[in-house]
């Protein structure tokens, strides 16, 4: 059984080391996504102390972590059209412990503790972005019935993310 909580400094260390995984099994799939260094030791310390980052936990152990933030400014303009008016919650950084990949930890993520984070912040939408070459995202977001939009463009590097949305209930 998962469970979920806010990520606090003491997580700081198995959330790097997890990223840190992610970003290299990204990469020997062939997903650009991350690249070495993102998300940074700046940018998950930051997301800690401002609330955004969560844990989930199996056995309580750490086993995946995301982020979940009420707007996001990549998001303000789309090329195809959201599902929603912009009442929503944006997860991102979806990343699952090696030990853990397969036991259904990504999943329990967005069926379970996103749609209750929506829920407790009264959003209607969980909105997603993922690189095309994301493969197991895609499937992931696929069987969780999330729609796909249209194309984003991220600040950062001003690369291309495909855009998906689910509405979990209605205004």
């Amino acid at each position: 059984m998962f469970s979920y909580r806010k990520a606090n400094r003491e997580d700081l260390n198995d959330v790097l080391q997890i990223y840190s995984s992610a970003q290299a099994f990204m990469e020997s799939n062939g997903n650009p996504q991350w690249g070495r260094g993102f998300p940074d030791k700046t940018d998950i310390f930051g997301g800690i102390l401002g609330g955004i980052i969560y844990v989930v936990l199996k056995d309580g152990e750490i086993a995946a972590v995301f982020s979940a933030v009420n707007h996001e400014g990549n998001y303000d303009e789309i090329e195809g059209r959201w599902l929603s008016d912009g009442n929503y919650l944006a997860v991102h950084r979806v990343a699952v412990k090696d030990a853990f990949r397969g036991t259904g930890a990504a999943k329990y993520i967005l069926k379970t503790a996103a749609p209750e984070i929506a829920a407790s912040r009264g959003r209607i939408s969980i909105r997603m972005d993922t690189h095309e070459k994301n493969a197991p995202m895609l499937g992931l977001l696929a069987s969780q019935e999330f729609v796909r939009c249209g194309t984003v463009h991220l600040f950062r590097d001003d690369s291309r993310r495909v855009a998906f949305e689910k509405i979990i209930r209605q205004n």
